[in-house]
């Protein structure tokens, strides 16, 4: 017995309606013929105006609603079939499934005393890995500040050279801007002897403007804070300029003090231990 297309009851009586020879059919057949030519003179007129796209959305929508009953008449055909497959290919990968997880847990059971000592491995070097980034880091901090610190000992030499040019020529009050620029940068670092040589290059311009009493404060807090640094050689020069400074104001007693104590610094090959000593021997 052959098996021929499955039809369905609706599709069957009606193409028997429209292929009988009746006059219920030929009616039919006439309707279907005008509805056709209707929708033909529709789709033109819609297309001559303009409205090509209405046609297509019409045509599209009558298509896509055909899909959906010839879908929707397929699944009703052949539900029983496609519960068979799902039921089918759910037990299929449950199967699988616990074949796959009796296999793991053998494994675990063979090879668990071999992972838990190896894995201290991976922690190791995980915190080997982060210490050397900590290292890069710092490393690279010391030397951007080293960077900047070597930016503002460059600066401040311009400004302490560029100073001491204006007050010899001069300009105290351009030097005293200056030498002031260059304590404000120093501020930033740690650098007490080059705070405290900047400190006499100020006191310098101040004296030659008159400020005796900020001139004198800034010489003695250079000279203290070199001597606890052990710089002897710069101390004998601080304590010399402190020395002119009293003389300028008339402080003549203050004067050969302060020159008698650059002596004792000053190495007696130099050049300003000759100075100091032809000072001292002229004053008294």
């Amino acid at each position: 017995m052959g098996v021929g297309t499955m039809e369905t009851p609706g599709c069957n009586s009606l193409w028997d309606l429209l292929r009988a020879d009746s006059g219920e059919a030929e009616r039919a057949r006439r309707r279907l013929g005008v509805g056709l030519a209707l929708a033909v003179l529709l789709s033109g007129l819609f297309t001559a105006v303009g409205l090509a796209i209405v046609v297509l959305g019409v045509s599209l929508f009558v298509l896509l609603l055909l899909a959906a009953i010839a879908a929707a008449r397929a699944l009703s055909r052949n539900r029983r079939r496609l519960q068979q497959s799902a039921h089918g290919f759910m037990t299929s990968l449950i199967r699988t499934s616990a074949r796959q997880s009796r296999r793991f847990a053998a494994r675990l059971r063979t090879c668990g005393p071999t992972l838990v000592r190896t894995s201290v491995s991976p922690t190791v070097h995980l915190r080997a890995a982060v210490a050397g980034w900590i290292a890069q880091s710092v490393e690279r901090t010391r030397a951007s500040l080293q960077v900047r610190q070597i930016d503002v000992q460059r600066e401040v030499l311009r400004l302490n050279s560029a100073g001491t040019k204006q007050r010899r020529s001069g300009s105290p009050a351009a030097a005293i801007e200056l030498h002031t620029r260059a304590l404000e940068l120093l501020r930033e670092t740690h650098d007490l002897r080059a705070v405290a040589l900047t400190q006499n290059n100020l006191a310098l311009a101040l004296s030659h403007v008159g400020d005796d009493r900020a001139a004198t404060a800034l010489f003695e807090q250079a000279a203290a804070t070199v001597r606890e640094l052990g710089d002897r050689e710069h101390e004998g020069r601080i304590m010399a300029n402190l020395a002119l400074a009293h003389r300028r104001h008339g402080r003549l007693e203050q004067y050969e003090d302060s020159l008698r104590i650059a002596l004792t610094k000053l190495r007696r090959d130099s050049t300003a231990y000759k100075r100091v000593e032809a000072e001292l021997s002229g004053g008294t």
